[in-house]
Protein backbone atom coordinates (compact mmCIF):
# COMPACT_ATOMS: atom_id res chain seq x y z
CA UNK A 1 0.00 0.00 0.00
CA UNK A 2 1.02 3.80 -0.88
CA UNK A 3 0.27 6.65 0.87
CA UNK A 4 0.93 9.46 3.47
CA UNK A 5 1.06 8.19 7.17
CA UNK A 6 0.79 10.30 10.40
CA UNK A 7 2.94 9.20 13.35
CA UNK A 8 1.81 10.10 16.89
CA UNK A 9 4.88 10.07 19.40
CA UNK A 10 4.97 10.86 23.10
CA UNK A 11 8.40 12.29 24.09
CA UNK A 12 7.95 11.12 27.78
CA UNK A 13 10.67 13.81 29.48
CA UNK A 14 12.15 16.61 27.81
CA UNK A 15 15.19 16.08 25.69
CA UNK A 16 17.92 17.38 23.75
CA UNK A 17 18.70 15.05 20.34
CA UNK A 18 21.46 15.86 17.75
CA UNK A 19 19.88 15.28 14.36
CA UNK A 20 22.04 15.38 11.56
CA UNK A 21 22.50 18.78 9.64
CA UNK A 22 19.68 20.45 12.06
CA UNK A 23 22.77 20.17 15.26
CA UNK A 24 20.94 19.96 19.29
CA UNK A 25 17.45 19.86 18.44
CA UNK A 26 15.31 20.26 22.02
CA UNK A 27 11.98 18.40 22.89
CA UNK A 28 9.67 19.45 25.78
CA UNK A 29 8.33 16.69 27.28
CA UNK A 30 4.32 16.24 25.52
CA UNK A 31 3.05 14.99 22.39
CA UNK A 32 4.25 15.40 18.66
CA UNK A 33 3.12 14.76 15.12
CA UNK A 34 5.10 13.62 12.44
CA UNK A 35 3.93 13.31 8.88
CA UNK A 36 5.59 11.14 6.14
CA UNK A 37 4.94 9.13 3.33
CA UNK A 38 6.21 6.14 1.41
CA UNK A 39 5.14 5.12 -1.94
CA UNK A 40 6.29 1.92 -2.14
CA UNK A 41 5.18 0.39 0.73
CA UNK A 42 3.41 1.88 3.79
CA UNK A 43 3.55 -1.11 6.12
CA UNK A 44 7.16 -1.83 5.72
CA UNK A 45 8.18 2.40 6.39
CA UNK A 46 5.39 2.38 9.45
CA UNK A 47 7.31 -1.26 10.96
CA UNK A 48 10.72 0.52 10.28
CA UNK A 49 9.84 3.24 12.68
CA UNK A 50 9.10 0.71 15.67
CA UNK A 51 12.70 -0.64 15.32
CA UNK A 52 14.56 1.31 17.80
CA UNK A 53 18.10 0.14 16.71
CA UNK A 54 18.63 1.10 12.50
CA UNK A 55 20.90 2.86 10.32
CA UNK A 56 19.98 6.55 9.81
CA UNK A 57 18.19 8.22 7.11
CA UNK A 58 15.61 10.80 8.14
CA UNK A 59 15.03 12.94 10.75
CA UNK A 60 12.71 11.30 12.42
CA UNK A 61 15.19 8.32 12.56
CA UNK A 62 17.25 10.28 15.42
CA UNK A 63 14.24 11.35 17.33
CA UNK A 64 12.46 8.02 17.57
CA UNK A 65 16.01 6.39 18.90
CA UNK A 66 16.19 8.15 21.58
CA UNK A 67 14.62 6.14 24.95
CA UNK A 68 12.23 8.86 25.65
CA UNK A 69 10.13 8.62 22.95
CA UNK A 70 7.18 6.03 22.30
CA UNK A 71 4.74 5.90 19.04
CA UNK A 72 1.28 5.93 20.13
CA UNK A 73 -0.72 5.96 17.28
CA UNK A 74 -0.41 5.23 13.33
CA UNK A 75 -2.99 7.19 10.86
CA UNK A 76 -2.53 6.42 7.43
CA UNK A 77 -4.85 7.80 3.76
CA UNK A 78 -3.92 6.43 0.22
CA UNK A 79 -3.06 9.33 -1.52
CA UNK A 80 -0.21 10.74 -3.58
CA UNK A 81 3.16 11.78 -2.06
CA UNK A 82 2.54 15.88 -2.88
CA UNK A 83 -0.16 15.32 -0.29
CA UNK A 84 2.49 15.26 2.37
CA UNK A 85 3.04 18.71 2.22
CA UNK A 86 -0.58 19.67 1.90
CA UNK A 87 -1.30 17.58 5.15
CA UNK A 88 2.19 19.23 7.02
CA UNK A 89 1.24 22.52 5.98
CA UNK A 90 -2.62 22.55 7.60
CA UNK A 91 -1.30 20.79 10.65
CA UNK A 92 1.15 23.93 10.87
CA UNK A 93 -2.19 26.01 11.77
CA UNK A 94 -2.71 23.63 14.58
CA UNK A 95 0.19 23.13 15.86
CA UNK A 96 3.82 24.50 16.42
CA UNK A 97 6.34 23.07 14.01
CA UNK A 98 9.63 22.19 14.71
CA UNK A 99 10.96 24.33 12.19
CA UNK A 100 13.34 22.31 9.33
CA UNK A 101 12.17 18.40 10.79
CA UNK A 102 11.78 16.52 8.14
CA UNK A 103 11.63 19.65 5.39
CA UNK A 104 15.06 19.60 3.75
CA UNK A 105 13.69 18.50 0.44
CA UNK A 106 10.90 20.66 0.63
CA UNK A 107 9.83 24.32 1.33
CA UNK A 108 7.22 23.42 4.17
CA UNK A 109 7.99 24.80 8.00
CA UNK A 110 8.36 21.10 8.98
CA UNK A 111 7.00 17.80 8.61
CA UNK A 112 7.21 17.35 12.80
CA UNK A 113 4.82 19.07 15.39
CA UNK A 114 3.99 20.00 19.21
CA UNK A 115 0.53 19.33 19.54
CA UNK A 116 -1.08 20.27 23.08
CA UNK A 117 -3.89 17.28 23.28
CA UNK A 118 -4.69 13.82 21.45
CA UNK A 119 -8.46 15.02 20.58
CA UNK A 120 -6.98 17.79 18.38
CA UNK A 121 -5.11 15.44 16.49
CA UNK A 122 -8.07 12.71 16.45
CA UNK A 123 -10.93 15.62 14.91
CA UNK A 124 -7.50 16.47 12.45
CA UNK A 125 -7.38 13.18 10.91
CA UNK A 126 -11.52 12.48 10.24
CA UNK A 127 -11.45 16.36 8.63
CA UNK A 128 -8.56 14.97 5.85
CA UNK A 129 -9.92 11.49 6.28
CA UNK A 130 -7.11 9.41 7.60
CA UNK A 131 -7.98 6.10 9.14
CA UNK A 132 -5.98 4.83 12.28
CA UNK A 133 -3.80 1.20 12.33
CA UNK A 134 -4.48 1.69 15.88
CA UNK A 135 -3.50 2.54 18.87
CA UNK A 136 -0.11 0.90 19.59
CA UNK A 137 0.85 0.61 23.18
CA UNK A 138 -0.76 2.22 25.92
CA UNK A 139 -0.88 5.96 26.35
CA UNK A 140 0.06 4.84 30.06
CA UNK A 141 2.51 2.49 29.80
CA UNK A 142 3.26 0.58 32.81
CA UNK A 143 6.02 1.29 35.04
CA UNK A 144 7.74 -1.40 37.20
CA UNK A 145 8.29 -1.15 40.83
CA UNK A 146 11.57 -2.70 42.84
CA UNK A 147 11.96 -2.95 46.36
CA UNK A 148 15.25 -2.90 48.46
CA UNK A 149 14.80 -4.10 51.60
CA UNK A 150 16.77 -5.12 54.44
CA UNK A 151 17.91 -4.49 57.52
CA UNK A 152 18.69 -0.81 58.80
CA UNK A 153 22.73 -0.05 57.95
CA UNK A 154 22.32 -3.10 55.42
CA UNK A 155 23.16 -0.22 52.83
CA UNK A 156 19.44 -0.11 51.42
CA UNK A 157 19.28 3.92 50.71
CA UNK A 158 22.84 4.65 49.31
CA UNK A 159 22.15 1.54 47.12
CA UNK A 160 18.43 3.04 46.18
CA UNK A 161 20.39 6.55 45.32
CA UNK A 162 23.14 4.83 42.74
CA UNK A 163 20.60 2.60 41.23
CA UNK A 164 18.79 5.77 40.27
CA UNK A 165 21.67 7.58 39.06
CA UNK A 166 22.40 4.83 36.71
CA UNK A 167 18.98 4.66 35.57
CA UNK A 168 19.15 8.16 34.66
CA UNK A 169 22.26 7.88 32.63
CA UNK A 170 20.70 5.17 30.68
CA UNK A 171 17.42 8.09 29.90
CA UNK A 172 15.30 5.98 32.05
CA UNK A 173 13.32 7.55 34.64
CA UNK A 174 12.27 6.97 37.84
CA UNK A 175 10.64 7.89 41.56
CA UNK A 176 12.51 6.58 45.16
CA UNK A 177 10.11 6.58 47.55
CA UNK A 178 11.33 5.94 50.88
CA UNK A 179 9.88 4.83 54.09
CA UNK A 180 11.48 6.97 56.46
CA UNK A 181 10.21 9.94 54.42
CA UNK A 182 6.69 8.93 54.26
CA UNK A 183 6.71 8.54 57.59
CA UNK A 184 7.48 11.87 58.64
CA UNK A 185 4.82 13.15 56.24
CA UNK A 186 2.32 10.72 57.99
CA UNK A 187 3.27 11.44 61.38
CA UNK A 188 5.23 14.30 63.04
CA UNK A 189 6.17 11.72 66.21
CA UNK A 190 7.24 8.29 64.54
CA UNK A 191 6.37 5.46 67.41
CA UNK A 192 7.10 2.70 64.58
CA UNK A 193 4.44 0.75 66.28
CA UNK A 194 3.16 -2.22 64.62
CA UNK A 195 0.45 0.04 63.85
CA UNK A 196 2.35 2.30 62.47
CA UNK A 197 4.44 -0.06 60.13
CA UNK A 198 1.01 -1.63 59.14
CA UNK A 199 -0.13 1.98 57.73
CA UNK A 200 3.02 3.64 56.61
CA UNK A 201 3.44 -0.27 54.35
CA UNK A 202 -0.23 0.38 52.91
CA UNK A 203 0.48 3.83 52.21
CA UNK A 204 4.01 2.90 50.34
CA UNK A 205 2.34 0.22 48.49
CA UNK A 206 -0.37 1.93 47.35
CA UNK A 207 1.55 5.11 46.03
CA UNK A 208 3.74 2.40 44.26
CA UNK A 209 1.12 0.88 42.55
CA UNK A 210 -0.98 4.15 41.70
CA UNK A 211 2.62 5.46 40.02
CA UNK A 212 3.26 2.10 38.32
CA UNK A 213 0.33 2.18 36.70
CA UNK A 214 0.43 5.07 35.24
CA UNK A 215 3.49 4.55 33.68
CA UNK A 216 6.19 5.77 36.20
CA UNK A 217 9.01 3.87 37.54
CA UNK A 218 9.56 3.46 41.05
CA UNK A 219 12.34 2.43 43.58
CA UNK A 220 10.94 1.69 47.23
CA UNK A 221 13.56 1.98 49.74
CA UNK A 222 12.22 0.04 52.99
CA UNK A 223 12.98 -2.37 55.60
CA UNK A 224 9.60 -3.66 55.22
CA UNK A 225 10.68 -6.24 57.99
CA UNK A 226 7.41 -7.89 57.69
CA UNK A 227 7.02 -10.86 54.54
CA UNK A 228 3.30 -9.59 53.97
CA UNK A 229 4.46 -6.17 53.54
CA UNK A 230 6.36 -7.04 50.13
CA UNK A 231 3.60 -10.03 49.82
CA UNK A 232 1.28 -6.62 49.15
CA UNK A 233 3.22 -4.92 46.97
CA UNK A 234 3.77 -8.04 44.93
CA UNK A 235 0.39 -8.92 44.68
CA UNK A 236 -0.87 -5.43 43.32
CA UNK A 237 2.21 -4.12 41.38
CA UNK A 238 2.29 -6.19 38.44
CA UNK A 239 6.25 -5.52 37.48
CA UNK A 240 7.61 -6.15 40.59
CA UNK A 241 11.59 -6.90 41.80
CA UNK A 242 12.59 -7.60 44.99
CA UNK A 243 16.22 -7.16 46.37
CA UNK A 244 17.33 -8.18 49.38
CA UNK A 245 20.52 -6.64 50.70
CA UNK A 246 21.77 -9.45 53.27
CA UNK A 247 24.49 -8.47 56.06
CA UNK A 248 24.76 -9.44 59.07
CA UNK A 249 23.24 -7.90 62.02
CA UNK A 250 26.54 -7.25 63.68
CA UNK A 251 28.19 -5.28 60.61
CA UNK A 252 25.09 -3.05 60.27
CA UNK A 253 25.59 -2.35 63.86
CA UNK A 254 28.54 -1.49 62.96
CA UNK A 255 27.67 0.65 59.83
CA UNK A 256 24.56 2.33 61.64
CA UNK A 257 26.95 3.51 64.47
CA UNK A 258 29.49 5.37 61.83
CA UNK A 259 27.51 6.70 59.23
CA UNK A 260 26.64 10.26 59.20
CA UNK A 261 24.20 10.39 56.70
CA UNK A 262 21.10 8.64 57.42
CA UNK A 263 18.59 9.54 54.57
CA UNK A 264 15.50 10.53 56.85
CA UNK A 265 16.10 7.24 59.24
CA UNK A 266 16.54 7.77 63.51
CA UNK A 267 19.95 8.01 64.31
CA UNK A 268 21.79 5.51 66.64
CA UNK A 269 18.87 2.92 66.34
CA UNK A 270 20.88 -0.09 67.49
CA UNK A 271 22.59 2.21 70.20
CA UNK A 272 18.87 3.46 71.48
CA UNK A 273 18.05 -0.19 70.94
CA UNK A 274 20.58 -1.89 73.52
CA UNK A 275 19.96 0.56 75.73
CA UNK A 276 16.26 -0.17 76.01
CA UNK A 277 15.09 3.47 74.65
CA UNK A 278 13.75 1.84 71.21
CA UNK A 279 12.00 -1.87 71.36
CA UNK A 280 11.03 -1.98 68.20
CA UNK A 281 13.74 -2.40 65.91
CA UNK A 282 14.18 -4.96 62.99
CA UNK A 283 16.87 -7.61 63.87
CA UNK A 284 16.63 -6.80 67.52
CA UNK A 285 13.52 -6.00 69.28
CA UNK A 286 11.30 -6.79 66.28
CA UNK A 287 11.96 -9.42 63.44
CA UNK A 288 13.22 -9.39 60.07
CA UNK A 289 11.61 -11.50 57.85
CA UNK A 290 13.99 -12.00 55.06
CA UNK A 291 11.94 -13.25 51.37
CA UNK A 292 12.59 -17.03 50.52
CA UNK A 293 12.59 -15.90 46.88
CA UNK A 294 13.75 -12.44 46.12
CA UNK A 295 14.51 -12.20 42.28
CA UNK A 296 17.86 -10.61 43.54
CA UNK A 297 19.99 -11.44 46.49
CA UNK A 298 23.26 -9.24 47.18
CA UNK A 299 25.86 -9.49 50.01
CA UNK A 300 26.56 -5.84 50.82
CA UNK A 301 29.48 -6.96 52.91
CA UNK A 302 31.43 -8.24 49.64
CA UNK A 303 29.52 -5.89 46.77
CA UNK A 304 30.04 -2.25 46.53
CA UNK A 305 27.09 0.03 46.43
CA UNK A 306 27.94 0.28 42.89
CA UNK A 307 28.45 -3.20 42.08
CA UNK A 308 25.12 -3.81 44.11
CA UNK A 309 23.21 -1.38 42.02
CA UNK A 310 24.80 -2.59 38.34
CA UNK A 311 23.45 -5.77 39.72
CA UNK A 312 19.54 -4.74 40.35
CA UNK A 313 20.27 -2.55 36.83
CA UNK A 314 20.86 -5.60 34.63
CA UNK A 315 17.84 -7.28 36.38
CA UNK A 316 16.04 -4.39 35.43
CA UNK A 317 16.78 -4.31 31.64
CA UNK A 318 16.12 -8.40 31.69
CA UNK A 319 12.91 -7.85 32.74
CA UNK A 320 12.05 -5.05 30.43
CA UNK A 321 13.71 -7.38 27.45
CA UNK A 322 11.74 -10.32 28.05
CA UNK A 323 14.78 -12.32 29.78
CA UNK A 324 13.84 -14.96 32.66
CA UNK A 325 12.68 -12.73 35.05
CA UNK A 326 9.13 -12.56 37.39
CA UNK A 327 8.68 -8.90 36.88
Amino acid sequence: MNGVYILLISVTESISVRIAALGNVSFKKGLYVYVGSAQNSLEKRVERHFRRVKKKFWHVDYLLGASQTEILEVFYKKVGRLEECRIAERLSKIATPIWGFGSSDCKCKGHLFRIEAYDILSGFTREVNMKTIGRTVPIAKTGWCVWITGLPGSGKSTVSETLLKLLEKKGIHAQLLSSDALRKVLTSKPSYSLEERDAVYSALVYLAELLTRNGVNVIIDATGNLKRYRKNARKKIQAFIEVYLECPLKACKQREAGRWKTHNAPKQIYEKAQRGNATTVPGVGQPYEASSNPELTLDTTRCSPMECAQKVLAKILQAETGGKSRA
